[in-house]
């Protein structure tokens, strides 16, 4: 055989067997059933240390947020929360936050983490916090109260969220409203501030008014 036809065939012999070699594997996609749970950082803002963000996914669908905003001089200290339901999209890959003002989107590098995506170029991370106690915050709330034989239930808007009323706190000053200005066992909509209670296994238990706010006869979300 000529030899510059033995070079030909060994060349092609070579790139025949580069071809065959495997293709780098895309890694596994992160399981879904592990995206609940409680995730906290510090999101960048600007002329302040920061604003402690923490976000609580819950495996039913829903989330509650809250912000801790440092004091400066234009106001006090103060806490911001939002609560609603959560969607994760397959297809982009993204977590979608749905509550009160615009839905705030996240994407998730890996198991532990979340990325909000904003307008900043800096980093808005927040970490699996696995010490993180319950969602015991007080938070405005609105939503559908309806009383039946003696017992109150309230649905929150945003979460969609049933559970019981406690009589504690400001139920009483709810409940002399709503027998003044509601028909018996019609549903009314209310404002309040309020805290959830949970169960052992982190279910919504029942709803304590801390302060009632208003009612409105046959509102609805």
């Amino acid at each position: 055989m000529p030899l510059l036809r033995l070079l030909l065939v060994l060349v092609a012999v070579f790139f025949a067997a580069c071809g065959d070699e495997p293709e780098d594997e895309a890694p596994p996609p992160i399981p879904l059933s592990s995206l609940p749970g409680v995730y906290a950082g510090m999101f960048p803002c600007d002329g302040c240390p920061g604003i402690p963000t923490t976000v609580w996914l819950k495996s039913d669908g829903r989330f509650f947020m809250r912000q801790s905003y440092p004091e400066d001089v234009e106001r006090d200290a103060l806490d911001a929360f939002n609560l609603g339901r959560w969607v994760w999209d397959a297809e982009r890959q993204l977590l979608n936050l749905s509550g009160e003002g615009p839905i705030r989107t996240f994407t998730r590098p890996d198991a532990d983490s979340l990325l909000m995506r904003s307008g900043s170029e800096l980093e808005h991370r927040l970490i699996r916090d696995l010490a993180a106690p319950s969602f015991l915050s007080r938070v405005p709330m609105a939503g559908t109260m309806q009383v039946r034989d003696g017992d109150a239930a309230f649905t929150e808007c945003l979460t969609e969220i049933t559970v019981p009323v406690e009589r504690g706190g400001d139920y009483r000053r709810f409940i002399l409203q709503y027998r003044s200005k509601v028909k018996r066992g019609a549903p009314a909509y209310v404002k309040l501030e309020g805290r959830f209670s949970w169960t052992a296994d982190d279910t919504p238990r029942s709803v304590i008014i801390d302060r009632f706010i208003s009612i409105k006869p046959g509102g609805a979300c």
